[in-house]
């Protein structure tokens, strides 16, 4: 039994079919066999009510025939002929029992009939005939019925028990002409692979139970062709990314080492090699924390931040900048917002920095920060040459560059994936306008979140700078 059990294995482990052909026949052999029940029953009550009314019409007819006997009257014809249809069948036998229990009279097969394993017994008083509580007790033998109600009962078992495999069958046809879809959708999702990320299942006639899932599995699909898509883009990417540094770094060594320098081309070389370096660190340093984002183990550490403050220390850092470009940088908002102030400052200086390299002189960069519900609104806008739309929607992808010919040893390409995933990990959004000819306005909406809104420690400010 035990080898069965584990050839067969957990219930749940066993296929669709085969479970849906057990309840089939469990619920088949359940209905049948109840119904049989009910039905051998019946007849079991009904032959026991026609035995019991024969009983007592023959005990009946046998209390008439004694009440001649003791008037001395001479028995009527179809008294004789029931006797005798007695005595030839010998079905019905009786006995009359005095008040002190001792038989008194009896037919001549009471003595068999009371050894009978099959007797249906009947009394009823008769104190007339053989004295105060003297009874008439009447036997009929059942032998038969019994036998019939046991021949009934093997048919029956017989019948339901090839009714139940019967149906076990036609449940497991069924089940398994039933599961054909999911056995065709199986087989369209095994032709799925790396190649064919862009094929769909869901346009084909499925049955109502699995269109949802053929709906989920084609939206699985396309976040997958777009992960997909956007991975091999940054593998891309970062492998262009990473040839120029360090095709930098040796060209700049090989020439250095043709021939013999004076101290300051080797000075010059070095500065080179230090300003690539610094390139790939940031880069680096990018990359990781993009990664931990993407992984949700970048942490945060949430305070209440006062924006005011923020903001003076931003000005104040990237003053001297602004002043080199000739450009007016302008910061406003008074708002208070929880959130991871290391985070906050890179994602804002990150855009301040952009905004500033892509504004003319003569432009004004604007910090603002105000209140819109639940939720504190961060713009860092610019009256600079814009982007094209075509650009807008891939900005936040990583090494993407809207004119590649602005692209230099100060940038990476990660700034403003690192903004985004900074707002995102915050809960919030970080979106883009922008007009060409008329500037750019780069927007974080950070929520306020119940949780967060209490008073929170303020901690002394770190310059991520």
């Amino acid at each position: 039994m035990s080898k069965l059990a584990n050839k067969l294995g957990s219930p749940r482990r066993w296929s669709l079919t085969a479970r849906m052909s057990v309840f089939f026949g469990t619920a088949i052999a359940v209905v049948l066999i109840g119904v049989s029940a009910m039905m051998y029953s019946e007849l079991v009550h009904q032959l026991h009510e026609k035995e019991e009314a024969e009983l007592r019409a023959d005990l009946q007819i046998q209390q008439e025939v004694l009440d001649d006997v003791v008037q001395k009257k001479l028995p009527n014809h179809w008294q004789h002929e029931w006797v005798e249809y007695q005595d030839t069948y010998r079905r019905f036998a009786w006995q009359l029992i005095g008040a002190d229990g001792r038989v008194r009279d009896a037919s001549s097969n009471a003595s068999v009939y009371g050894q009978a394993r099959h007797v249906l017994t009947v009394s009823v008083p008769v104190g007339h005939l053989a004295g105060n509580g003297a009874q008439l007790r009447g036997m009929l033998d059942v032998s038969q019925d019994q036998r019939v109600l046991r021949a009934y009962g093997k048919k029956l078992i017989g019948v339901v028990a090839l009714a139940i495999l019967f149906s076990a069958g036609m449940g497991w046809i069924l089940a398994r002409r039933g599961l054909a879809p999911v056995r065709a959708i199986s087989a369209e999702i095994g032709r799925v692979n790396a190649e064919q990320l862009h094929a769909r299942i869901a346009n084909n006639a499925w049955p109502a139970e699995l269109r949802q899932l053929a709906t989920a599995f084609d939206d699985m699909l396309a976040r997958l062709e777009r992960s997909f898509e956007q991975l091999s883009r940054f593998s891309s990417d970062l492998a262009h990314e990473f040839r120029s540094p360090i095709n930098n770094l040796v060209a700049a060594a090989s020439v250095t080492l043709a021939r013999a320098r004076d101290s300051a081309e080797y000075q010059k070389t070095l500065e080179v090699v230090v300003e690539e370096g610094e390139r790939l660190s940031r880069m680096v340093s990018s990359m990781l924390f993009l990664a931990r984002a993407d992984n949700a183990e970048q942490g945060l550490r949430l305070e209440k931040v006062s924006l005011a403050v923020e903001f003076r220390k931003l000005a104040e850092f990237y003053e001297i900048a602004a002043e080199e470009n000739g450009v007016k940088l302008e910061a406003s908002g008074a708002c208070e917002l929880p959130a991871d102030p290391l985070l906050l400052r890179r994602a804002l200086s990150n855009l301040l920095a952009n905004a500033l390299r892509y504004t003319g002189r003569g432009g004004t960069v604007r910090l603002l920060a105000a209140r819109q519900g639940d939720a504190v609104v961060i713009s860092v806008t610019d009256d600079g040459a814009g982007i094209e739309p075509e650009h807008l929607p891939f900005l936040f992808d990583r090494f993407y560059r809207a004119d590649a010919s602005r692209s230099s040893a100060e940038t990476t390409g990660l700034g403003l994936a690192v903004v985004r995933s900074i707002v995102e990990l915050h809960g919030g959004t970080a979106s883009v306008t922008s007009r060409r000819g008329q500037g750019t306005c780069f927007t974080l909406v950070f929520p306020i979140a119940a949780a967060v809104r209490a008073d929170l420690p303020a901690r002394a400010g770190e310059r991520p700078y």
